[in-house]
């Protein structure tokens, strides 16, 4: 098989050494710096004890030769945020005229802003849930669990896809519902992310303060009533329990959901900081909030419903991003992100 990455951050170097060591062809698009630094480098993929270096192929621009030849597969792994340029640049592919386009993207609009340029018989929603990072340009560090699931969000099944990632030490799982696929992996993602950047504070640190995980609290009891209100189905994913975690915030009282809670984001989170918070320290004026958080309080409204505490974080996040709110206003404050999410201090507890 032959396989363009879109994207060459931790997940797209990650799916790319996957997919190079189960024998495929293998080419990342990335910016000009990048796509130099994978030429000449490879990537090395590190997993517990054992590492393993794999060179791929790498393109900055439509025109370049590596994309000269069709590409079966197409992984779209930018940011929700880049989703119009990824579809540009697949757009002037000439390669990548008949692929499936297998979206690894957090949060929600992106299938749905992929079927209405190509098809949706052509794209398959994806879910990852292997925690990816890198240490260097071109060293991407992986956890031993998770895994990848897929759902087709046309008629055409591509499952294919098992298959064809049998050999590449990456389990891979079917689905067949794409919108349970997608809001699922989004509440993983609502877990100790926002929050966190708000704050800017680590997992660990929210999960010590009760204020802080009521906002916490909220946001997934939000998220998992507005899929109950959408007649979504919460569904499990490769190493993750989605339908126990629904369960635990929908039935535990919040003192004994944040010390249940604590033990398995400590365990999934190791040292690795959340998305949102290392975008914020970044200094970086674009944030997935609207995707993740935002989405929620959008379709909430959408039936009737509200999310304030979803509704919240996405205000502040973004304001921090771009420079229209005080980072300061937050920084440490969980009183102040509870009074903006209409949560009492107490967090009920």
């Amino acid at each position: 098989m032959r396989a363009l990455i879109v994207g060459a951050g931790a997940v797209g170097q990650y799916l790319a050494a996957r997919l190079r060591l189960g024998g495929h062809d293998v080419v990342l698009l990335a910016r000009p710096d990048g796509a130099d630094s994978l030429r000449r480098e490879g990537i090395t993929l590190r997993c517990g004890e054992q590492e393993w270096p794999v060179s791929v192929g790498a393109a900055s621009e439509p025109d370049d030769r590596a994309l000269a030849k069709p590409f079966e597969l197409v992984i779209v792994a930018v940011k929700a945020y880049s989703t119009a340029g990824a579809i540009e640049s697949l757009r002037a592919i000439r390669g990548c005229e008949g692929s499936t386009i297998l979206t690894v993207q957090n949060g929600l609009g992106n299938e749905e802003a992929l079927s209405a340029a190509f098809g949706a018989d052509r794209i398959a929603a994806g879910a990852l849930t292997t925690a990816v990072d890198r240490s260097s340009a071109t060293t991407v560090v992986a956890s031993r669990g998770g895994g990848l699931s897929f759902a087709p969000v046309g008629s055409a099944p591509h499952n294919w896809l098992i298959a064809a990632t049998a050999h590449t030490g990456l389990e891979v799982r079917a689905a067949g519902d794409w919108r349970a696929l997608k809001w699922s992996k989004l509440c993983i993602n609502l877990i100790a992310n926002g929050t966190c950047a708000a704050l800017d504070w680590t997992p660990a640190q929210v999960y010590r303060d009760v204020t802080a995980f009521a906002v916490e609290r909220a946001c997934l009891r939000e998220a998992f009533e507005t899929m109950r209100a959408l007649r979504i189905d919460v569904i499990g994913l490769v190493g993750f329990g989605v339908p126990l975690l629904a369960a635990a915030v929908r039935m535990l009282s919040p003192a004994l959901l944040r010390a249940v809670m604590s033990g398995r984001v400590a365990r999934a989170r190791s040292e690795k900081l959340p998305s949102l918070l290392l975008d914020l320290r970044s200094r970086r004026p674009k944030v997935e909030a609207d995707a993740l958080y935002g989405a929620v309080a959008a379709h909430a409204g959408h039936v009737g419903r509200t999310a304030p505490a979803n509704f919240a974080i996405a205000r502040v996040v973004n304001g921090i991003a771009d420079g229209s709110i005080e980072w300061s206003a937050f920084r440490g404050r969980p009183d102040a992100l509870a009074e903006a999410a209409a949560i009492s201090a107490s967090g009920g507890t």
